[in-house]
């Protein structure tokens, strides 16, 4: 394998540029012959300025090059600028134009110019001898041939693409129009519960382009997916500046992210292209979830060549389609009857109910319907842990647990889905109605303390109640209107000693008496967002905090000591979740 360094790189391009030079020369003394007379010895040295100057300009294909030089053949040198080729001037400063089409739009404006003097000379003004507009398009044709010809023979690497000639072929406009379904509901909460309305639906405005500078913002839609609804539709008009090929432009291209689909000439002047959500998902049932929406694009492209001007541009509109459906979840939840251990009974499950809906049409019941049945049985199993914990630390002297525990009791209802605020907005909507006891407490804890010789009856009490009641409304996200529904407490053990009669009038007694106990039972429920981040959940959770007991100890033998014990340990009783 020949393997070049950079400076050999340099030197070869060296080469090439100069035997184009001396190529270029011949094909330019053919083409304008009154300039080569005239310029006699001068005019290799008038090529090779002309070359260097359009290399600067940023031309670097030999046929550009050749085409920009035959430029300074017919309005002098640096003629871009020259007072009255201001049009030159902004052709050539234009970055978004190829350097093939500015030598293109040169020589169209300059043909124009050949033609209006022709014109002036004809009609008797004084507008001076030279080319005219048909031998200017000779020489051109001449030169193009040639130049491309000796160019192709010429070359030391193989070009990746070989030179083509420019054909007009542009945009002109892009009209765009949405129309989205106009059968949308949402729920709304009335005297009568929850009721489905028609959904608002502000006026789309219409788009329009004539030029692109900068990408087209993206547009946000609402949609049904396919064969959920009526189909949300693109209606677009194109029309061309200038076709080169009507069968083939101008070319619109849908992508979805599965198919593509495209339209060529005049299928593609007029179109309604409908657009769908994607398909539903098991995740798309949570509570407020958004979920990663696809983009599709929409293409409309030509050559984008144009005789005169600054062409359209690059057109791609991003399009995000968002589900369109509105969700509706209810809830019931009934008390629980009291508990206790040891030998706790097995109590029937309540019969809690979670209905979800969608779109007016009941969705059959999932994870969240067994997560609610399967609450008690959660608080359940968490008391049964204090009441193992509880019979460990009084060395099993006579336990017992007793519980009257309400979780989330009553009701509630909870509606989100896609929403169009305005024009060019959709956001997520929630809207809520919760009626629920978050938390009542009735706990007791009893059994024997036993140090030395000494007893006392003990007890470990704790009570509350605390409420979750929220309307939930509003146009903010929906971490924001979601947050209202959540409700904490912190309900302290309160401990009571009662001394029991021993032998040898031993006694027991708490070491602070009149002081209540430091800890307590913590917890919070209602709505939360969940761990993966895909909507909200409902949540119910019960800790305990350590409690420590001081005790004191009087023995008519041994004298009075005091002890400290660990009754509880820091425990999570519930963490119940449900989405």
């Amino acid at each position: 394998m020949l393997r070049l360094t950079i400076e050999q790189l340099e030197a070869i391009e060296a080469l090439a540029l100069s035997r184009h030079a001396v190529g270029t020369g011949r094909m330019l003394a053919q083409a304008f012959p009154a300039l080569t007379a005239r310029l006699a010895d001068r005019f290799g040295a008038f090529v090779e300025a002309a070359l260097a100057q359009g290399r600067r300009l940023g031309f670097e294909h030999a046929v550009d090059l050749a085409g920009y030089a035959g430029l300074w053949c017919l309005w002098g040198a640096g003629f871009e600028d020259k007072p009255g080729f201001e049009w030159a001037h902004e052709i050539l400063a234009d970055p978004a134009r190829s350097p093939t089409l500015k030598v293109h739009q040169l020589r169209h404006r300059s043909r124009e110019e050949l033609r209006r003097r022709g014109a002036e000379l004809a009609a008797g003004s004084p507008a001076g001898a030279g080319m005219g507009a048909a031998e200017f398009d000779a020489a051109v044709v001449a030169l193009d041939t040639g130049v491309g010809a000796l160019a192709a023979a010429q070359a030391v690497f193989e070009p990746e693409a070989r030179w083509q000639p420019v054909r007009a072929c542009d945009l002109g406009s892009i009209d765009l129009r949405i129309v989205e379904p106009a059968d949308r509901h949402e729920y709304r909460r009335n005297d009568s519960g929850w009721q489905r309305v028609a959904a608002a639906s502000p006026a789309l405005p219409d788009l329009a382009w004539s030029h692109v500078d900068a990408p087209p913002p993206a547009q946000a839609l609402l949609g049904h997916p396919l064969r959920g609804g009526t189909a949300t539709r693109i209606n677009l008009k194109v029309q061309m500046h200038a076709v080169c090929d009507p069968r083939v432009h101008a070319e619109v291209v849908h992508v979805d992210g599965v198919n593509r689909i495209g339209w060529h000439g005049r299928d593609a002047a007029r179109l309604s292209l409908p657009v769908y959500a994607a398909p539903p998902v098991p995740t798309a049932a949570t509570i407020a979830a958004v979920l990663p929406v696809a983009t599709q694009t929409l293409e409309v492209t030509s050559c984008g060549q144009r005789d005169a001007g600054a062409p359209f541009g690059d057109f791609q509109l991003a399009v995000q389609v968002q589900p369109a459906t509105q969700w509706l979840m209810q809830v019931q939840h009934p008390a629980w009857l009291p508990m206790a251990w040891p030998n706790a009974d097995a109590l029937p499950p309540p019969a809690a109910q979670s209905r979800l809906e969608a779109d007016g049409v009941a969705r059959p019941p999932g994870p969240s319907q067994a997560a609610w049945a399967g609450l008690q049985a959660a608080v359940r199993a968490g008391l049964s842990r204090l009441f193992d914990v509880w019979s460990l630390s009084l060395d099993g002297a006579a336990p017992r647990l007793e519980a009257q525990v309400g979780a989330l009791m009553g009701q509630g209802g909870l509606t989100w889905g896609w929403q169009r605020r305005d024009a060019t907005t959709i956001a997520m909507r929630c809207e809520g109605l919760l009626d629920f006891v978050g938390c009542a407490l009735d706990l007791a804890l009893t059994g024997e303390l036993v140090v030395g010789p000494a007893r006392a009856r003990l007890k470990v009490a704790c009570q509350g109640r605390s409420e979750l009641r929220a309307t939930l409304s509003g146009d903010a996200e929906p971490a924001t209107v979601l947050a209202g529904a959540r409700a904490a407490w912190r309900y302290p053990l309160l401990v009571e000693i009662e001394p029991l009669a021993a032998d040898g009038f031993a006694t027991l007694s708490r070491a602070t008496a009149a002081t209540p106990a430091d800890a307590a039972i913590v917890g919070e429920c209602g709505l939360r967002p969940r761990p993966d981040g895909i909507g909200w959940e409902w949540h119910f959770g019960l800790r305990v905090e350590p409690l420590v007991l001081a005790t004191t100890s009087s023995d008519p033998l041994v004298g009075v000591s005091q002890q400290s014990r660990a009754l509880l340990p820091a425990l999570t009783l519930v963490d119940w979740s449900a989405s």
